[in-house]
């Protein structure tokens, strides 16, 4: 590093020499400039810098430059956020050589210097620095040699720009600097819905782990499922089917489900009875919101049996027969409560419920007593298997 660095002031003396300044060039050419009066003092008393634009991202380019310069010479950094004209073009204090940074994103820096005279116009110094690898460890280098040698050029007024030069300059600045749109003079007040994000977004890596993804907005479900439950003097019913579903944020669910009864018998004496018939149900519920874990349902909902009961005389009566298939139908409402385990796309589910029947059902054998469904709950569980997608998804 230290001959990179002997080259590149070996180049630099060699450019100022020649009035070219080497890896860095003026945007315009001085005239003869002025000679310091050989009894001032040679030694600059003090370097104010200011960085801006990118030249904040290197954190040692002040020390590079203040390291540069004699213990004589005071380097302090300067307050200055941006580039402002008037301090520019007026410096305050006649002892200190101002410096002002600028690297661009173009891979190019701006140094702008001033000096105040006392009883005389201020002095400028215009630079442009090319970077042809950024501001990297030579960048750096290269750009603290640069502002080292103008500020003791200035200083020793062996090389100075026009005032012009430097107004054409900061105007180049203001030209390129990035300008906010204009307001309307009415603007009407907008709240902006936060958009929800896709189902299979995935969490930006500053959000906590622990926090849930957010659920997809619809999901469409269907499946197969299969119930039983106690029925009275029917005994165990068993019902086979499949059912579709809708969840709204995986939280709300709506579900249909059409079932087969399968067949079952019991007695009525002196009759048995078989009995068969269908059921639909429809479902309301909520779910816990994470799709990707173990939820938790709770449901309510109303149904209807369809069934159809044949009898048989089984006893030795002969008063006693049988009477032509019954028809009934029988409402019930429900609750259920229980877990789902998703498999990617699908889920298992199994559930506790609950049926209230709103009214019962008498089985009737000619010359007999009748016997009824009298069971004011009807317990019961449900096992189901589905699949759901994304209707809204291209």
């Amino acid at each position: 590093m230290s001959h990179a660095r002997a080259w590149r002031a070996l180049v630099l003396g060699a450019g100022y020499a020649c009035g070219t300044p080497g890896t860095a060039e003026a945007t315009a050419p001085t005239p003869a400039a002025a000679t310091r009066p050989p009894e001032a003092d040679s030694t600059l008393i003090r370097d104010e810098v200011a960085t801006l634009g990118d030249a904040k991202q290197d954190p040692l380019l002040f020390d590079r430059i203040r390291s540069l310069f004699s213990g004589k010479t005071e380097v302090v950094p300067s307050d200055d956020q941006q580039l402002d004209q008037r301090a520019v073009l007026s410096p305050r204090r006649p002892d200190t050589v101002y410096v002002w940074i600028r690297v661009t994103e173009r891979r190019a820096a701006r140094v702008y210097l001033t000096l105040a005279e006392s009883g005389q116009q201020a002095r400028y110094l215009f630079r442009e620095v090319r970077l042809d690898s950024g501001l990297d460890e030579i960048g750096s280098e290269t750009l603290a040699e640069v502002a080292h040698s103008s500020a003791r050029a200035l200083w020793l007024h062996e090389r100075l720009s026009s005032r012009e030069t430097l107004v054409v300059a900061l105007e180049r600045e203001a030209a390129e600097a990035p300008q906010p749109a204009p307001a309307p003079a009415s603007a009407p007040i907008v709240v902006a819905a936060r958009p929800l994000p896709r189902a299979d977004a995935i969490l930006p890596a500053h959000e906590p782990a622990g926090k849930r993804r957010r659920p997809r907005t619809l999901r469409l479900g269907i499946g197969a499922d299969g119930t039983g439950h106690s029925s009275g003097t029917e005994g165990f019913l068993t019902e086979l089917g499949g059912f579709v579903g809708l969840e709204y944020r995986g939280q709300l669910m709506l579900r249909t489900a059409a079932r087969y009864v399968v067949p079952a018998e019991f007695g009525v004496r002196p009759a048995r009875v078989q009995l068969s018939g269908t059921a639909a149900e429809i479902r309301a519920g909520w779910l816990s919101a994470d799709a990707t874990v173990l939820r938790v349902r709770l449901e309510a909902g109303l149904g209807a049996l369809l069934g159809r009961a044949r009898a048989t005389i089984v006893d030795d009566q002969p008063k006693a027969h049988a009477l032509a298939a019954q028809s009934f139908y029988r409402g019930y409402a429900l609750a259920a409560a229980g877990l789902e385990w998703p498999i990617g796309p699908a889920w298992i589910a199994a559930s506790i419920d609950v049926r209230v029947p709103l009214a019962t059902t008498s089985y009737e054998v000619a010359g007999q007593a009748s016997a009824s469904t009298s069971a004011a709950l009807s317990p019961g569980g449900s096992l189901e298997v589905g699949i759901g997608f994304d209707p809204t998804s291209r």
